[in-house]
């Protein structure tokens, strides 16, 4: 095999190095510098980073990254997209870097931006390119494949397509043959038919029930009641075809069938361009309706209806393949399509295969980028990018569409892909039994605990995947809620035929967890006190991501919320009223709302490029910690913003039994006045003179204190900037009334290009004696504090090395942010930033746990 490296000089050691050995006989001397070299490249694979932002809305470079090691084997290889609508792509990978023809995989007439090999490459060095068809070759990429690759072989989509059923139903069902009648006993099923009885007796909806009622001399509101009667239109009659087609196959009730007919009928003669598709939440449940109509009582419906049926389908479903195909793989998020119109598409696609020769290829995309993509914003570590509200949208597509692939290829996406296994963290620790929610995305606001949606999801990621956390959150959520989860219609079906066929796994009552969990792909922490008793827990979640503000994603880099026995101690204020609402875009989006850090008063441009990352991260027996690096998010050239902050790091300390010590590190290239900020739901009191504020949320009160590297001026008010007022106040709309007396404090300082904040929160039960925050020594910038049995010290002059350390003598634990070597310490010498280092005494055995920067970990 001939080997040649083309690099295009972007790191010509590596690419020199790699020459010369690939030049050595085949030895196992050779297999061993290579394995070797495979490593280094491992380890400095992060030699780019902070370079240009993480994402951008559409690829600009090619995935994997050169020097990368893969996280599966076999990798999805993509690119920058070309606009058009009629573009193919081919695409060449080898370990062959002349791509010789007899050991190269070639793929060409490609309809979108990526490849997956569907099948295992061996460990070591693959090259590839790719090029518009007909056009010249990119230049030669590659990656590493090591033996830790996780295996992630998927079957080509003409697998899939080949066990697509040729009978009906299969939507509802995998195997038209089953008969489902004997589980309409079962609690699941008794609600299903109870609102298969109301939708019965329903009038049939017409395109007219999406025109709106009423009109409003006022142009937003009009457009707002005009949104809202077209989506309402799709959710009533989802509501009601889902049920008749479901309580049909529990009953074969005639009539179910007959009303689920008439609607369907009468859906098919609506202009396809008219008012349901002015939304594409209407279009493509309009779409989706009609399919499982025309795939649930295909036996009982005329020819006529059938054709009439499959045209009105087909022209919905190809405007959306149109749409998305050489696009929707190539955009970080298109928000819309991933939480329903993805799965509304494919289950569609599925309901008219055998019918319509153009749904194979809508099945090819839609398989390959679900594959490709998925979680799209979830990683493997566990989180989700977009918070706890948006999660809920996307529920039935990350558990339908895999298991469907699943029950035609054999291919379980489920169990081989780790975000399902450990999204059961990311629940734990971010949205607690009986706890509001980290606080992070748009609607956090609106979850006060977990809803019902919750338990639903968990339950069947238990059953899936058998992983004994989510039945111990499920029973969380079931003693500190008591759901019934028979009216959740969320994942009601899947759940209830699931149900019959496979059992949910016995769990520990008593499961042992760490004080902290992170989520580096997406950029989110919480550290608790009690994890698992929310009651007496107290937790910090923070946020520093790779996906900066989009779509329903705030502008919140290095940005905390407090929260104490489960409800919000000191929080982000404000609401989502609309996306393009007053309040929204300047308050409750913008950076100002959070627990953050303004400069010049201006906060985070509205960017996915203005990004954060977490840097480090440790989880200790009486302590968590986690570090957070925003120097990039207060810039961004989508925006053409740029307000000069060249470092921005931000140290969150949670030490047991209740106290947060928060210290930040900002550097400017000139000089600028900082804002340092915090917030609370609750009456929250003042004491400028000492840089002290308090606030008390039912049993728990917390007591801050800040400090400056300069003097600063302090502020406090108890209502928004921009009030949130709900403007859809038009008859027989149900009004939203907002709190607008939220508590919002700002400690401003002088200008000046360099700042170190310190400050140090401590919760208590409201009833317990006040300790007063105060320093035991201060001079030469350094700033110690003693509270209950922790000594804190952290340097806030900025001609010195930043320090911040704690020591607790009767817990035997000692940390620093910032190791150094005997005095260097007190040089002034940022660059030069030693690791982060724990000391504990754990079970009478010292413990040293020791971290310094992590590379981001990246969705792509």
């Amino acid at each position: 095999m001939k080997f040649h490296v083309f690099m295009e000089g972007r790191c010509p050691p590596f690419q020199n190095r790699l020459n010369h050995l690939l030049l050595l006989p085949n030895t196992i001397l050779k297999t061993v510098l290579l394995s070797f070299f495979v490593l280094t490249i491992v380890s400095n694979a992060g030699y780019s980073q902070n370079k240009h932002a993480v994402y951008t809305t559409f690829l600009k470079q090619t995935i994997p990254e050169n020097g990368a090691t893969v996280t599966f084997n076999s990798p999805i290889l993509r690119w920058p997209h070309q606009k058009g609508k009629i573009v193919s792509y081919d695409v060449q990978l080898s370990q062959d870097s002349l791509f010789a023809e007899d050991v190269t995989i070639y793929a060409a007439g490609l309809g979108s931006a990526l490849f997956n090999p569907h099948q295992y490459l061996s460990a070591g060095i693959w090259y590839w390119r790719f090029r518009i068809s007909g056009k010249t070759w990119s230049a030669v990429n590659w990656f590493a494949i090591s033996e830790k690759s996780i295996s992630m072989i998927s079957p080509p989509p003409g697998i899939f397509l080949k066990n697509i059923p040729e009978g009906h139903p299969r939507l509802l069902v995998y195997d038209p043959a089953e008969d489902l009648r004997s589980l309409h006993t079962m609690r699941d099923a008794v609600a299903i038919i109870a609102d298969a009885d109301a939708a019965m007796i329903h009038p049939v909806l017409t395109e007219a029930d999406g025109l709106p009622s009423i009109r409003s001399g006022d142009a937003r509101q009009q457009k707002k009641i005009r949104q809202d009667a077209v989506v309402a239109l799709g959710n009533r009659i989802n509501n009601l075809i889902v049920a008749l087609s479901q309580g049909y196959l529990l009953t074969g009730k005639e009539q179910y069938a007959k009303s689920a007919i008439l609607m369907a009928v009468e859906m098919a003669g609506w202009d396809p361009e008219g008012i349901s598709a002015s939304s594409d939440f209407t279009d493509g449940v309009t779409m989706y309706n009609m399919a499982l109509v025309f795939d649930t009582f295909y036996p009982l419906l005329t020819d006529g209806v059938k054709s009439k049926l499959l045209h009105a389908i087909t022209f919905r479903a190809e405007n959306f393949f149109q749409s998305w195909q050489n696009n929707i793989e190539s955009k970080v998020l298109s928000g819309h399509v991933w939480q329903l119109l993805l799965n509304e598409l494919f289950k569609s696609a599925i309901a008219v295969y055998h019918h319509d020769p153009r749904a194979g290829k809508w099945l090819e995309y839609l398989y390959e980028l679900f594959l490709a993509r998925s979680p799209v914003l979830g990683g493997t570590d566990g989180g989700w990018a977009e918070g706890a509200y948006y999660l809920q949208l996307n529920m039935e597509m990350l558990l339908e569409i895999p298991d469907r692939i699943r029950v035609y290829t054999g291919f379980d996406f489920i169990q081989s892909h780790p975000w399902y296994h450990n999204q059961a963290n990311w629940m734990i620790y971010h949205f607690p039994p009986g706890s509001s929610n980290d606080g992070f995305g748009d609607n956090a606001e609106d979850y006060f605990s977990p809803p019902a949606s919750y338990a639903a999801f968990a339950t069947e990621l238990a059953r899936l995947t058998r992983n004994e956390k989510y039945m111990w959150y499920v029973n969380q959520l079931q003693q500190s809620a008591q759901y019934d989860l028979a009216t959740e219609k969320m994942l009601r079906w899947f759940r209830l035929t699931h149900a019959a066929k496979q059992g949910l796994p016995d769990f520990s009552a008593n499961i042992e967890f760490p004080l902290a969990y992170r989520s580096l792909e997406t950029g989110v922490a919480a550290l608790h006190t009690s994890p698992g008793n929310t009651s007496s827990d107290v937790m910090v979640a923070f946020r520093s991501s790779p996906f900066g503000a989009y779509g329903h994603i705030l502008a919140d880099q290095n940005t905390f919320n407090i929260l104490a026995g489960g409800k919000r101690l000191f929080y982000r204020t404000g609401y989502k009223v609309a996306m393009d609402d007053p309040h929204r875009l300047g308050w409750s989006k913008h950076t100002r709302s959070m627990n953050g850090i303004l400069a010049d008063g201006e906060g985070q441009p509205y960017s996915i490029e203005s990004y954060g990352l977490l840097k480090r991260f440790i989880s200790g027996n009486n302590l968590s910690y986690v570090m957070g690096d925003a120097s990039k998010a207060y810039q961004s050239s989508e925006t053409n913003q740029d307000l000069g902050i060249k470092q921005y790091f931000r140290h969150i300390l949670l030490l047991k039994p209740g106290i947060v010590v928060v210290y930040d590190e900002l550097q400017a290239d000139t000089v600028r006045s900082w804002s340092w900020l915090i917030h609370a739901l609750e009456k929250t009191y003042l004491d400028s003179t000492s840089g002290t504020f308090q606030s008390q949320v039912d049993n728990f009160r917390g007591i801050g204190r800040l400090w400056g590297s300069t003097p600063l001026s302090w502020q406090i008010a108890d209502t928004f900037e921009i009030p949130a007022v709900d403007f859809r106040d038009y008859p027989g709309k149900v009004t939203k009334t907002y709190n607008n007396n939220q508590w919002h404090v700002k400690a401003t300082s002088p200008k000046t290009n360099s700042i170190r904040f310190l400050s140090i929160i401590r919760i208590d039960s409201a009833g317990a004696a006040i300790q007063e925050i105060k320093n035991s020594s201060s001079e030469n910038g350094i700033v110690n504090v003693q509270l209950d049995d922790w000594d804190i010290k952290a340097v806030l002059s900025v001609s010195k090395s930043p320090v911040l350390e704690v020591r607790s003598r009767s817990r035997e634990t000692f940390f620093s942010a910032n190791k150094k070597e005997g005095k260097s310490e007190m040089k002034r010498n940022s660059a030069s930033r030693g690791p982060s280092i724990l000391i504990e005494n754990v079970r009478g055995v010292k413990k040293v746990t020791e971290v310094s920067d992590e590379s981001s970990g990246v969705i792509r």
